[in-house]
């Protein structure tokens, strides 16, 4: 066994991460937050304790934190402080609405950098051999031509999340009616975060993956390769 192999990070659990993050929060906002149960405020803190408590078990585990990680981390404490100091409803759509504007315009702020949030998202050392692809792009005509494939990834990724905040604002906008502190809150925290996760993970996923077929296309034309050859070893052991 080589020594990447043995160091390369543990590869996250989707379905734990399912579990702790969407299905347990869900079921104890809605069903155990009566006031003959846990109560609104005792339901949402054990509500949100899974996907906490799923951050730091996944950051020890795998030492591996990016934005999206520490972001979705921002909305679990922000949710629980609005529901703790019984905000009005309107601070759940500015933080559904805010949290990927955010995102959008740091992914614009570092797009010329080389830890670019492009990199982070779809080119980086988890998905490609970067050294090997690095080595082809041996031309300057071919680093321009690999400088306009990310300038269009990385608009294609901003586009993405701005199709986020609106879809949260018109979902947040529309569910959360109740101010935090209620049963009724936390019953419409519930809602969104199922229906959220449906109607907007498909089109943001959708944008995405168009996104890294364009770059692999362009990839291909740039290096020679063939769509193995551009992957990380690890994922061409895999298959």
């Amino acid at each position: 066994m080589s020594q990447e192999t043995t160091t390369r990070p543990k590869t996250e659990n989707f379905f734990v991460n399912l579990t702790c993050n969407l299905a347990i929060p869900i079921l104890v906002l809605k069903y155990l937050s009566a006031e003959d149960r846990l109560g609104p405020v005792l339901g949402l803190i054990f509500a949100l304790a899974f996907p906490v408590g799923y951050f730091l078990y996944d950051l020890q585990q795998r030492r591996n934190v990016n934005i999206i990680s520490i972001f979705g981390f921002l909305n679990i404490l922000l949710t629980g402080g609005i529901g703790l100091l019984e905000a009005e409803p309107k601070w759940v759509v500015l933080k559904e609405t805010a949290m990927p504007l955010v995102i959008a315009v740091l992914v614009l702020a570092t797009a010329k950098r080389k830890n670019s949030l492009l990199k982070t998202f779809l080119f980086n050392d988890q998905i490609f051999d970067l050294p090997k692809i690095e080595s082809h792009i041996d031309t300057s005509d071919k680093r321009r031509l690999l400088d306009s494939h990310f300038k269009t990834a990385n608009w294609l990724l901003v586009f993405s999340f701005l199709i986020s905040a609106l879809l949260n604002f018109i979902l947040a906008s529309h569910i959360v009616k109740s101010p935090g502190g209620t049963e009724a809150f936390n019953q419409e925290i519930a809602t969104l975060t199922w229906v959220s996760w449906i109607v907007i993970t498909v089109p943001s996923m959708a944008i995405l993956i168009y996104a890294l077929w364009r770059l692999i296309k362009g990839l291909r034309k740039l290096t020679g390769l063939d769509f193995e050859g551009l992957l990380h070893e690890h994922h061409t052991k895999a298959s």
